[in-house]
């Protein structure tokens, strides 16, 4: 059975999504802090998190199409 890959534009909608996640994520933490509230989630977590979930939707790309 073969592996079916994402090709540039699924890359490049997933990635955009995550950054965009990230971004939204980072700011509500924060926010958060500013307020006084403890999170379980610290500044850069998301950020980290969603890097490599792109690196993997990078792998599972069609060669053609990877990010460098």
């Amino acid at each position: 059975m073969s592996k079916v890959k994402f090709n540039g534009f699924e890359n490049y909608l997933i990635e955009e999504a995550l950054n965009a996640f990230s971004s939204k994520m980072e700011s509500e933490v924060k926010e958060s802090e500013k307020s006084g509230k403890n999170l379980i989630y610290g500044p850069g977590f998301f950020k980290m998190t969603c890097d490599e979930l792109i690196r993997k939707v990078n792998d599972m790309t069609l060669k053609k199409y990877r990010k460098k």
